[in-house]
């Protein structure tokens, strides 16, 4: 998979945890470039370095992907955490995730197989919800 992958230094952490708990107080952030009056980041890019920054906190890398790139079938699984088969039979098969083939390949868009992640983390959430609920109530 093509990608930019960020791993930071354990000799970073300090600061970058420094910059997390700024970040989330609400601090704004100033680009400084040579010549050239200080710029205020956009909210998008503030949001990009917040998620960044939480990844690391927790001791994850951070690969950037654009959201137009296809993925093979390989690659899908790999970003699902799912093996291969499983996606193309039932996945695929089902019709739960649009796909192309490019001759005798699959291809899938990125932002097909990020949607999905989604809705599954979101729907884990529900379930552990509702989960913790029948156990206050003594149901579980």
């Amino acid at each position: 998979m093509t990608a930019s992958v960020f791993e930071p230094k354990p000799a970073e952490q300090g600061q970058l945890q420094a910059l997390a708990q700024q970040l989330e107080q609400g601090a704004s952030v100033l680009i400084n470039l040579p010549g050239q009056p200080p710029l205020e980041a956009s909210p998008v890019l503030v949001e990009l370095l917040k998620a960044s920054l939480k990844e690391f906190g927790e001791g994850h890398g951070v690969t950037l992907l654009t959201s137009k790139r296809e993925l093979s079938t390989a690659e899908a699984a790999e970003l699902l955490g799912i093996s291969r088969p499983h996606l193309i039979n039932t996945l695929l098969g089902g019709g739960t995730l649009p796909y192309r083939m490019v001759g005798t390949h699959r291809r899938l868009a990125l932002a097909d197989v990020l949607r999905h992640q989604a809705e599954r983390e979101r729907q884990h959430a529900l379930l552990d919800e509702i989960t913790a609920e029948e156990q206050a109530a003594g149901l579980y």
